[in-house]
């Protein structure tokens, strides 16, 4: 084999590696259930929801993902998902058909431990619930639900799988409702708007960070440290590099009290992965999803992949002594290109 293919050879090889490895650590999110714990002190104003209106929220976005899944049609979605939730949908029942393989999309249960219902009396107002945990034994799911307008139905709005052992903050129970929190909140250790932009920049320098105390290690950043070290040395056979940037997805943040006075924050963030190979080497997908994305496209010494991320943090009030906490993720392929 000459020197070019073999690093043509190589600049696969590290694609498939990062993929594989990415498959590994979120499989590894499975057990033990996280434990929501509840707290039912008084509050001044009603919640948005009763228990029984939650309850149906849940089983009609339960049935429209239900029904989008048997049919593989995603134009279904869009009456009860919204925003990156509806985004991140779309793509994976479009994945799902082209391979064949219903196993790329996520499950979302309907059964959960708990609700979690704001007390605004304005719109948008959003509403969280904790699920089961699946049949599969992944981890449970953390799902943020919204209503545009008074005219609007609830959709689901974003989801995240809960990283292992993790323990939620307590609530006000839903017969009391939880204030949603603005994002530039003063009272927290940091506002959830910079919250979110911090965590970004610690994905994308690590320890190199400025923010990088703030946030204790999880299964997140520890992925893309490793993705990065997995691409970096098969690719620099054929003078090759890696990298990968988060962003915020502007308008893309929601957040809600919690019991001690802190804030549990659900995000969006877009993220880009690059991997660069010498003129004339040929990078291809390496997993189902990327190749589903990528169909016949030609691949060049470039390849671009593409993900929706969804974030969910806990950040403490602003006398606490700890830092903020992130909670779960879901971290998906959404496009694959050479350019």
């Amino acid at each position: 084999m000459s020197q070019r293919n073999s690093r043509r050879s190589t600049a696969r090889t590290a694609a498939v590696a990062g993929a594989v490895l990415g498959a590994i650590l979120l499989a590894g999110c499975t057990s033990p259930v996280p434990t929501p714990t509840v707290d039912d002190s008084s509050a001044s104003a009603e919640p948005a929801l009763t228990v029984e209106q939650m309850a149906e929220v849940r089983e009609a976005v339960g049935a429209t993902l239900e029904a989008a899944n048997a049919n593989s049609d995603p134009s279904q979605l869009a009456t009860r998902l919204t925003g990156p939730a509806l985004s991140l949908r779309t793509s994976q029942l479009g994945v799902a058909a082209a391979r064949g393989n219903g196993d790329l999309v996520t499950v979302l249960p309907t059964a959960v431990q708990q609700d979690i219902i704001t007390t605004t009396d304005s719109w948008p107002r959003q509403a969280y619930a904790v699920t089961e945990q699946p049949e599969d034994l992944q981890s449970p799911r953390l799902l943020g639900y919204e209503q545009s307008t008074a005219r609007d139905p609830y959709k689901l709005w974003a989801w995240v799988r809960l990283f292992p052992s993790v323990k939620l903050p307590s609530f006000a129970g839903s017969a009391v409702g939880s204030e949603s929190v603005p994002l530039d909140d003063p009272s927290l250790l940091m506002t959830p708007t910079d919250a979110v932009a911090q965590y970004a920049d610690v994905l994308n320098l690590g320890a190199g960070s400025g923010f990088a105390a703030s946030f204790a290690d999880d299964p997140l950043r520890a992925w893309v440290a490793t993705n990065a070290e997995t691409q970096a040395a098969p690719l620099a056979t054929a003078a090759g590099t890696q990298t990968m940037t988060f962003t915020p997805t502007p308008d893309e943040a929601r957040a809600v009290r919690t019991a001690d006075g802190g804030a549990m924050v659900m995000a969006a963030m877009t993220a880009l992965e690059t991997r660069t190979a010498e003129e004339g080497a040929k990078i291809t997908p390496g997993t189902e999803t990327e190749k589903a994305l990528f169909g016949a496209t030609p691949p060049t010494n470039v390849l671009n992949v593409g993900y929706t991320t969804m974030v969910a943090m806990y950040i403490p009030p602003a006398d606490a002594t700890t830092g903020v906490q992130v909670l779960g993720m879901e971290n998906i392929v959404t496009s694959v290109a050479t350019s």
